[in-house]
């Protein structure tokens, strides 16, 4: 019952049809049922060969149907190969939606798009939940960079944001029931990537200082972008544009992409 309730407090998934354009659908055998992908292509159109591979996960009520190419259109001269999972529960995807087991299955989801791009340079990009997996993956498994937004310590957000109605007694319980796996914090410390993270400081659904906390943990070489009048998904100004446009540009250079230059958002 516990664990089921975590579930309840994090995840919001959703199997309704969204119509997709442009994009592959590819199927992930697993022990726990079969993992959907989205796959499609940004760039240059006359190479065939990628620069670079993304690999995206969405927040807790996002779809991988509605991945877009992002960060890829700082990179518009790069071709980029983009992939996103819908999670057991998710879209096209089987199993319940669960955080038990998500750590696992995205390994397996991980090692089959290294498999089918054949070592070109791996970035992941997580937006809140999605990036809770991304940091276990980046501790895990070599990857080349990440790009992370908002991202939850779920353990300490369930805590804070639930525990006032029942003295955090019952919240505590609940959060227990988190993976060890998804322990956002401690797989920062373990992640070696350079990374961009973003932090929205008026976010009132992940806690800026809650986000501090993978911030200060995240061991790898980083850059941070905080976001000062931001809500959780608010759009960035120009001027935060320009900034972030910087910051992945330094990303690609520490990822050894071609070099380039720092372009605007298309």
């Amino acid at each position: 019952m516990l664990t089921l309730l975590a579930d309840k407090f994090v995840l919001r998934p959703s199997r309704f049809a969204i119509p997709v354009e442009h994009k592959t659908r590819h199927i992930v055998p697993t022990a726990s049922g079969d993992i959907e992908l989205w796959r499609h292509r940004s760039g240059p159109e006359h190479r065939l060969r990628p620069d670079v591979v993304l690999l995206k996960f969405s927040g807790t009520g996002g779809r991988a149907e509605r991945a877009t190419e992002h960060p890829a259109e700082f990179w518009s001269d790069l071709v980029a190969d983009v992939w996103a999972m819908n999670p057991p529960g998710y879209g096209g995807s089987g199993g319940r939606a669960s955080l038990q087991g998500l750590a696992e299955l995205s390994s397996v989801v991980y090692e089959h798009v290294r498999r089918e791009t054949g070592g070109v340079p791996i970035v992941l990009t997580g937006n809140s939940l999605g990036g809770v997996i991304a940091l276990y993956l980046a501790a895990n498994h070599p990857v080349d960079g990440l790009v992370l937004r908002n991202s939850p310590p779920l353990r300490e957000l369930i805590i804070n944001r639930f525990g006032w109605w029942n003295l955090w007694l019952g919240a505590k319980l609940i959060a227990r029931q988190i993976p060890p796996q998804l322990d956002a914090v401690a797989n920062a410390a373990r992640c070696t990537a350079p990374a961009v993270l973003i932090s929205s400081q008026r976010d009132q659904i992940v806690w800026p200082r809650l986000q501090e906390l993978i911030i200060d943990a995240y061991a790898g070489e980083k850059r941070v972008l905080r976001l000062a009048d931001a809500d959780h998904a608010a759009l960035m100004t120009d001027g935060q544009l320009a900034l972030y446009g910087r910051l992945l540009y330094w990303l690609r250079r520490r990822i050894g992409l071609p070099a380039g230059r720092p372009v605007a958002r298309q």
